[in-house]
């Protein structure tokens, strides 16, 4: 039996601690904090009140029955705990196998495609829904898609999103960033991508991704916009969105990112992660110069005051005279104060619908929980 709607792991973290602060405002939410060091754990919760319940596993050390003792006490677990390739799994495993439903903030499309591998069926079978890319990567451009599917229904040929960001990035996104860039997808058993996986076997709705290789001007917004490097993990979010969900066979996918967006990243900051990526051994060596920020630090208050992002979508349908446009805004930085809402939201949602409503299974975002 659950004691517990939701375990925070991470919350001594950048993302964790905002995630951690944003729990804390759901009072009739009963939670509690999970990590390695009681003494960061107890700082962390120091000005809250009432304070949540401390639990000390260190989850990367941990054999995965010590997991299991943890994960049976909560409806859901909610983790930061990244790069989610090197730590993340203990926890999926845990979560698959005990019915236990699962939110992160993974970005990392290898980690998503060898969670729905390995677990997907496991999940199924128990009940678990384990929701993958639960922050800025990939709700937005998730949901939105789902949406423009559900106002549109079989009338919908495919989606063009155009997104306006401004947002300085952390130390442990460029850290997993780098990583992501420097690991060669697995070629996996199943023959066909994992994202693809649905009811044991591959979808018939696939999904046709085209992303800009270059610069282009985009008459609908009046500027120029072009690739980014989170580009191919929001389509790979869609493309599970639609295997699972059946919502359009043969899907068109398009999405870029305008000129006027700031990532607030210079020029030596970029060329350093170019750098590091192919010789990781000088990625310390930026980190001591102060060239890249170091995991666990992040933007200031102030800085992530200043972000919004602004999320456009167009719709293709069979009427080629009808139009619609969709655009989502947020107000605040989506990278982190905004992805630690979306996280701990998508974590209380699925505490919330019923498991007689939402089968167990490796899900993107809309797919496990776009009605909540």
């Amino acid at each position: 039996m659950a004691v517990y709607d939701v375990i925070l792991f991470g919350a001594t973290g950048f993302t964790g601690g905002l995630m951690l602060k944003y729990l804390a405002s759901k009072t009739s939410v009963k939670y509690a904090i999970c990590g390695r060091n009681r003494g960061k754990m107890e700082q962390a919760v120091a000005e809250l009140s009432p304070k949540p319940e401390i639990l000390v596993l260190d989850v990367v050390s941990a054999s995965l029955t010590e997991v299991k003792e943890v994960v049976k006490q909560t409806k859901c677990v909610c983790t930061s705990v990244g790069p989610f390739q090197e730590y993340g799994e203990a926890l999926v495993q845990a979560c698959a196998e005990l019915g236990v439903d699962y939110t992160d903030t993974s970005g990392e499309s290898t980690f998503m495609r060898q969670m729905i591998e390995k677990y997907d069926a496991v999940a199924r079978q128990s009940g678990a829904r384990i929701a993958v890319h639960c922050g800025q990567d990939c709700v937005p451009w998730d949901l939105m898609v789902w949406k423009l599917w559900q106002l549109n229904g079989s009338d919908l040929i495919g989606v063009k999103l155009l997104g306006e960001m401004r947002g300085v990035p952390s130390g442990g996104t460029l850290s997993t960033a780098m990583l992501s860039m420097r690991t060669k997808p697995s070629k996996g058993t199943l023959g066909f991508d994992p994202l693809y996986l649905a009811d044991g076997k591959k979808s018939e709705f696939l999904t046709q991704v085209d992303l800009p290789k270059g610069s282009r001007y985009y008459e609908e917004a009046g500027q120029k916009g072009g690739p980014w490097i989170m580009g191919p993990v929001m389509a790979n979010a869609v493309r599970r969105t639609n295997a699972v969900l059946k919502m359009v066979p043969d899907l068109k996918y398009h999405e870029a990112m305008l000129e006027s967006s700031d990532f607030g990243l210079s020029t030596l900051s970029t060329m350093a992660m170019g750098i590091a990526v192919y010789l990781p051994f000088t990625q310390s060596l930026w980190y001591k110069m102060g060239v890249l920020p170091e995991p666990g630090s992040g933007p200031s208050a102030e800085e992530m005051e200043k972000g919004f992002l602004t999320l456009t979508g167009y719709a293709e349908t069979k009427n080629k005279e009808a139009k619609m446009k969709a655009v989502m805004k947020f107000y605040t930085d989506p990278g982190y104060k905004d992805t630690a809402r979306m996280c701990v939201e998508a974590a209380l949602a699925l505490v919330e619908l019923p498991k007689s409503q939402k089968a167990g299974g490796v899900y993107s975002p809309a797919a496990a929980c776009g009605e909540g």
